[in-house]
């Protein structure tokens, strides 16, 4: 689907408040016919990019959650073919996990995938961060973006589910971001895997600050 028609909706204003305005209106900023104007804002409306409520004055609308991330994931994707967007850097400090990471990490499904597609073998255990304020607004935009898949697996008894991974160095180490993919993970929690135990490596213990730098790819 285009996303002019959604793009023209937040030139006006309908990021982040509500704008009034008739299908006629709305037709000349996309220089078509009102009825194709009309057929727009009902597909946009269709998918969850935005609200519409019917006022005497015209139409009510303003962009949703769902549209929002559909213009940043484009906006993104322009910065990477330009060259032109900022390194993005989460930081918070060192904190004490639920200690799952060292059993993911070593099975052999999850393992492989990471020796081939990151081109690493990582120490079994992971450093959990948790992020200030700020790194977590940062840390949302990783939902759009291109990540490296980790496919899930069986292995006769149970279900793995899959994950997704972004390459970071921490203080000149190298590593990446390991987030699953499944419903209520926390997004104030960065997991990152590396070749050697970060923990010893950087000399963090938990409350020590650190800066993770998401890689370019």
């Amino acid at each position: 689907m285009s996303l002019e028609p959604l793009k023209q909706m937040a030139l006006l204003g309908a990021l982040g408040s509500s704008i009034t305005i008739s299908s006629a209106e709305f037709a000349q900023y996309l220089k078509t016919s009102p009825q194709t104007a009309s057929r727009k804002l009902q597909i946009l409306e269709q998918e969850n990019m935005i609200t519409r409520k019917m006022l005497p004055s015209g139409q009510e609308i303003t962009i949703t959650e769902q549209g929002i991330l559909a213009l940043q994931k484009e906006y993104h994707e322009y910065q990477q073919i330009f060259g032109d967007y900022e390194e993005m850097r989460l930081s918070g400090v060192v904190c004490t996990g639920l200690g799952e990471g060292r059993y993911y990490i070593t099975l052999e499904g999850y393992l492989r995938q990471f020796e081939q597609k990151l081109g690493f073998t990582p120490y079994p255990g992971t450093l959990n961060i948790e992020l200030n304020p700020y790194s977590i607004n940062l840390r949302r935009r990783l939902e759009i973006m291109n990540d490296i898949h980790i496919e899930g697996f069986e292995d006769g008894v149970r279900t793995f589910g899959s994950a997704k991974c972004f390459k970071v160095t921490i203080d000149d180490t190298g590593g990446a971001i390991v987030i699953p993919n499944r419903k209520h993970y926390p997004d104030n929690i960065l997991e990152i895997i590396a070749p050697v135990n970060l923990r010893e490596r950087l000399n963090v213990s938990d409350g020590c600050e650190v800066e993770v730098v998401l890689c370019r790819t």
